[in-house]
């Protein structure tokens, strides 16, 4: 990187990014607003996955984006340390508003110049994202150069996600009463993933658990293309076990990976999602 162009990474805490990954690649995370019946919290500062899944059986929770405060801080802080330019990669526009919360703060900066980006997905769709650009950066390319990765890496990221109830999204107003209620009458369990729009729909539905595992790895392997690096991605909210064994059969399918991301579903997704959730994906690059 050179000493006139320090770029910072920016997402926001449904990247789902890994704690000690965000530090290592200096990856500043804005934190959702989890909104519960005793107050609003911070996702991974103040309230945490294990927190949702016990409030969650009695308590109806809301997810908000970051607060105004904690963006301003977050600006503050970069320019504090010297960055002179900025790429923010946010949850799906799609979902949140907080690509258009983030981008009228940064419209406000002096001295740091700020590129704002709807990644168009969720969880580690956006983290291994970020985690990409972070390690662009880091090997000293520039920022009109990073500029044009990112959005290439926006539209070759591909995350599909397995949830056990469907109970959760109807409760947020995402999918009907009927919808809901007919999935847990015939014990569906959907796949779902995002859209070009970013917006989320099903890309398959299976029966049982069992098949769950099979139709991640078919999905990921529908999307495979050939003679370019990729980088793989797993991630479960509740199932630690089954993304273990889930990973274990990606990589042997997908053996020349560049970098294996794992994630698990952080607090304000876990609010839409519920428990026992399985992910699997894959993110190409440039020769």
């Amino acid at each position: 990187m050179s000493l006139t162009e320090k770029i910072a990474i920016i997402t926001d805490s449904c990247a789902d990014i890994p704690p000690e990954l965000a530090k290592k690649h200096h990856i500043f995370i804005l934190p959702m607003q989890i909104i519960c019946p005793d107050g609003e919290y911070r996702d991974g500062i103040d309230i945490c996955t294990e927190d949702i899944y016990r409030r969650q059986k009695t308590q109806v929770l809301k997810s908000s984006t970051p607060s105004g405060a904690d963006v301003a801080d977050t600006f503050a802080e970069i320019q504090k340390r010297g960055y002179t330019k900025a790429a923010a990669i946010l949850l799906s526009g799609g979902l949140s508003s907080t690509v258009n919360h983030v981008r009228l703060a940064a419209e406000d900066l002096d001295n740091l110049e700020v590129e704002v980006y709807d990644s168009r997905q969720g969880s580690i769709g956006i983290g291994v994202i970020a985690l990409q650009a972070a390690e662009y950066a880091a090997d000293g390319m520039g920022f009109e150069d990073l500029k044009r990765k990112i959005e290439q890496l926006i539209t070759d990221t591909k995350v599909f996600f397995a949830i056990d109830t469907l109970e959760y999204l109807q409760k947020g107003g995402r999918i009907g009463k009927a919808t809901a209620f007919a999935g847990a009458l015939l014990d569906i369990k959907p796949i779902m993933s995002f859209d070009e729009e970013g917006e989320i729909y099903a890309a398959a539905k299976v029966r049982t658990h069992k098949a769950v595992e099979k139709r991640l790895l078919q999905l990921v392997s529908d999307c495979k293309k050939e003679s370019r690096p990729y980088n793989l991605v797993v991630a479960d909210g509740g199932a630690s076990e089954e993304r273990e064994n889930l990973e274990e059969k990606l990589t042997k399918l997908f053996p020349d990976y560049h970098r294996l991301y794992r994630a698990n579903i952080g607090a304000a997704l876990s609010i839409h999602l519920g428990s026992g959730l399985l992910g699997a994906g894959i993110q190409y690059l440039d020769q």
